[in-house]
């Protein structure tokens, strides 16, 4: 379904957006002309509110999936860059977060969250048949990983960490502490249908005064309600810490990957994606990008994400269409 002037919309009336442009390069930055054609798509009880970065002639499309902080329009900059360098880029807010929105968010869960990526995917390559790549931000890179293990159309996976949650480590590093990434855990375990449909702030169950290593931007992603400012459920937090690989890393053989970590992140730091990264079994390459935070504003980091980036997709795109 196309954009109705019944829906809301970034590029009109929500744009708490506008605030972070001036943390982006210039050449990235959001303006009135170069904004996402915004979209609308019906998938089973929920509306997904879709940003396009729109490029007709582009081999390849990238879908863009944000994480526990984060919404599509957030990312808008990034997906310009890869615009620039013409690449189609589309980006899905995940309900509860963004434009997004279901009939009951307590029956969403992070199982839902794979689904509608998964459809996503198949519904790109039923528009235009472009090879599909998928780059995942923070716990996007995991869900993106998980997506890829029950899809057939991935040719390829960018993300910037690896949260595998079903590692007690990972869950101890990501939680605001371990009286609740241990406790905490095993409540919600126990009691679900007591739990399940409880909303709570995201900052109370994550680290998000790490997500950027710039105190002004972390604030006002914090104080975004669609973004880190928005509630989840404990349905949606016990099925996301509960969440193990279809397809352990050491049987992974669908595509490439290409992990760009940002060197300097409190948040998840490289070690915790590094043991999951290691067994990995395909054709994989890492990039830390240095003095890059969770969210990477920080020079020299975005200019070698775009370089690993274009190089990876430009050798993904060479591989798919061959010259003759």
């Amino acid at each position: 379904m196309n954009f109705n002037c019944d829906y809301p919309t970034y590029n009109e009336t929500e744009v708490y957006w506008q605030n972070y442009q001036s943390f982006f390069p210039k050449e990235l930055r959001m303006n009135e002309n170069n904004l996402p054609v915004e979209e609308w798509w019906d998938w089973n009880d929920c509306q997904i509110h879709l940003d396009r970065m729109p490029v007709s002639e582009s081999k390849m499309k990238v879908l863009f999936i944000h994480g526990a902080g984060g919404n599509g329009r957030l990312f808008a900059p990034y997906a310009r860059m890869l615009q620039i360098h013409g690449y189609e880029v589309v980006s899905p807010d995940l309900p509860p977060y963004g434009l997004s929105y279901a009939k009951s968010l307590k029956s969403i869960d992070y199982n839902h969250w794979i689904q509608i990526i998964r459809d996503l995917i198949q519904r790109e390559i039923e528009r235009d048949g472009k090879p599909i790549v998928l780059l995942g931000a923070s716990i996007g890179g995991m869900l993106a990983y998980h997506t890829t293990n029950i899809s057939k159309h991935v040719k390829g996976l960018i993300v910037t960490t690896f949260v595998d949650t079903s590692n007690p480590k990972v869950r101890d590093h990501i939680a605001p502490n371990k009286v609740f990434s241990r406790l905490g855990k095993f409540v919600i375990d126990t009691f679900p249908y007591l739990l399940n449909s409880i909303r709570i702030p995201v900052t109370m169950v994550s680290r998000m005064n790490l997500i950027t290593n710039n105190p002004q931007l972390t604030q006002l992603i914090i104080k975004d309600p669609l973004a880190a400012g928005t509630k989840i459920t404990f349905r949606f937090l016990r099925t996301f810490l509960n969440m193990k690989p279809v397809i352990e890393p050491e049987l992974f053989d669908q595509c490439p990957i290409l992990l760009i970590h940002p060197e300097i992140d409190p948040m998840t730091p490289f070690s915790l994606s590094e043991p999951f990264y290691d067994r990995l079994n395909c054709k994989k390459q890492c990039v830390i990008l240095e003095g890059a935070g969770h969210f990477p504003i920080e020079q020299p980091g975005v200019d070698q994400m775009k370089t690993a980036i274009l190089t990876f997709l430009k050798e993904l795109e060479m591989e798919s269409f061959p010259a003759k």
